[in-house]
Parts: structure tokens; C-alpha cells; sequence
């Protein structure tokens, strides 16, 4: 989002959209990403950005269901996928 931010403010960019997951979602991922509750306390930051023409954006995505007869793909304690 910073990078987007600073995207915005030198005018190299007029859009910048951040996907994240729900924290619902987010234990089935497999690597440590960012999700809404982790970001929203920058909001206010990020709304503060200067821009004359532009939009910076943040999507979260949820999964529909879950279901125990897939199954889970291998996790190392790191929280990446093992080969």
C-alpha cells in the first residue's frame, strides 16, 4: 500500500488495488501475507495521500466453504508450503 501511496503521489500511478484476504480465510493460506485487520489502522494514513486523479484500494476475498474430505496442502513452521 505504501508503494501504491507513494505511486499515486509522484503521479505514476492513478490506480492501486491491494487484494487480501478475510481473516477468516487467511489460516488456509499457506505464507504470511496481510490481511484487513492488520491494514486497517493505516487507513486514515493512506487517506491522508494527496491526489488529484486517482484511487488506492484495498479488496478483501472470502472463500465460500470449507470442506475436511480435501485435503490440507503441507505447511512448514515457517507458514510457506512444503515442496
Amino acid at each position: 500500500m505504501n508503494k501504491m501511496a507513494i505511486g499515486l503521489l509522484k503521479e505514476k500511478l492513478i490506480c492501486g488495488i491491494l487484494v487480501v484476504p478475510s481473516r477468516k480465510l487467511y489460516p488456509y493460506l499457506t505464507d504470511r501475507i496481510g490481511n484487513w485487520l492488520e491494514l486497517a489502522p493505516y487507513i486514515d494514513l493512506w487517506k491522508a495521500v494527496p491526489c488529484k486523479h486517482g484511487l488506492l484500494e484495498i479488496v478483501v476475498i472470502e472463500h465460500d466453504a470449507t470442506s475436511t474430505d480435501v485435503p490440507k496442502i503441507p505447511k512448514g513452521t515457517d507458514g510457506r508450503a512444503k515442496g
